[in-house]
């Protein structure tokens, strides 16, 4: 047990605080700053539209997109406590906007896991189109009515004080994170220790669940990383993996919980979101997959090399770059903002 939680802590030192701490102190910022405010009254339409929410909405859609599992979350939560949208919008909007961030699907697990980078973007797009459906189902279940409102700007504080106040907000969130990670893995460890891995294993096989499943079955179900280099190794289809990459594993769910704040959830409405992701994901996958079968029959499945990810890898990069610019151009548009005429509007739900 004590390896296992030694090697959770190497892992939040040397993937998850590199990969995820630069996102989230960029969306603390954004938010902040009041940038999810100013896009609200362009995106209003179409998001009040298709989706049943206020413009605001879409940046922590965006950030979920590319940011990592927590950070679309983080986000949500953060907008209802600044009021931009309200516990129903909330609760709706956490059932799409948790996803692996492309560093990970693309780079940790196709490039280095699987051997092709093509196939990890299969699975990136897979799972992105997995969001966006339940998104848009849900926007037409939802019976939400949107209504104008003016938009008055706030005058953000100073940005010395907003980017000293998002670092602890976001290193308060990563200690959380990682503490998780270490809870999980210690956790890993006793189930190996005293054998119930091998034990559920072999239940399984016993009721012919074949065994590039059941070996690795009970990591997927716990923690996304080491389930999909699990399922790599014992040979699993594709599919498989990505409905691991859809689900997440637990220890991503209790991450999340640890971040919501005020924002009260229900876990089990939680929990089946995610393996609705992970079925429509492995369903995604199947169908993309049918396009480069070429690649998908090459693909190496025999021991995951070492997995490195960060915002240091080329596609965390471009993520890493596109969210800076966009916090540039939110600084810009700050300084030369008026107050509205009463035609400058945004959208939020009727009470």
């Amino acid at each position: 047990m004590t390896e296992q939680a030694l090697e959770g802590l190497i892992y939040c030192g040397q993937v998850l605080i590199p990969a995820l701490f630069p996102f989230m102190v960029l969306s603390e910022l954004l938010c902040e700053l009041g940038f999810f405010e100013r896009i609200s009254f362009i995106f209003s339409k179409p998001c009040s539209r298709l989706l049943k929410l206020p413009g605001a909405a879409v940046g922590a859609v965006i950030l979920s997109m590319v940011g990592g599992f927590p950070v679309g979350a983080a986000c949500t939560a953060r907008l209802y406590e600044r009021g931009l949208i309200n516990h129903e919008q909330g609760c709706r909007m956490l059932r799409f906007v948790v996803g692996a961030g492309p560093a990970f699907v693309i780079v940790a697990l196709g490039e280095k896991m699987l051997g092709s980078a093509v196939v990890g973007l299969v699975l990136y797009v897979a799972q992105v189109l997995s969001q966006l459906t339940i998104a848009v189902l849900e926007g037409i279940i939802s019976k939400s009515e949107i209504k104008d409102k003016k938009y008055n700007p706030i005058k953000p504080p100073p940005f010395s004080e907003t980017l000293i106040n998002s670092c602890f907000k976001s290193s308060d969130s990563i200690l959380k994170l990682c503490a998780m990670v270490v809870v999980f893995s210690a956790f890993m460890g006793v189930l190996s220790d005293f054998r119930l891995l091998s034990a559920v294993e072999n239940l399984m096989e016993l009721i012919r669940i074949p065994s590039s499943i059941s070996h690795s079955l009970v990591y997927v179900v716990l923690e996304v990383t080491a389930g999909c280099s699990e399922a790599v190794r014992a040979g699993a289809p594709l599919e498989f993996v990505a409905f691991a990459v859809g689900f997440g594993g637990l220890s991503v769910h209790f991450q999340i919980f640890s971040l919501l704040g005020k924002l009260n959830i229900s876990k089990v409405d939680f929990f089946l979101h995610r393996l609705l992701t992970g079925a429509l994901c492995s369903g995604y996958t199947y169908i993309l997959s049918l396009f480069i079968q070429g690649e998908v029959q090459t693909i190496s499945l025999s021991t995951p090399q070492g997995v490195e990810f960060s915002s240091s890898t080329i596609v965390g990069s471009i993520a890493l770059i596109f969210c800076c610019l966009v916090f540039v151009l939110s600084l810009k548009r700050s300084r030369r903002i008026t107050p509205p005429r009463s035609g400058h509007i945004i959208r939020e739900e009727a009470k």
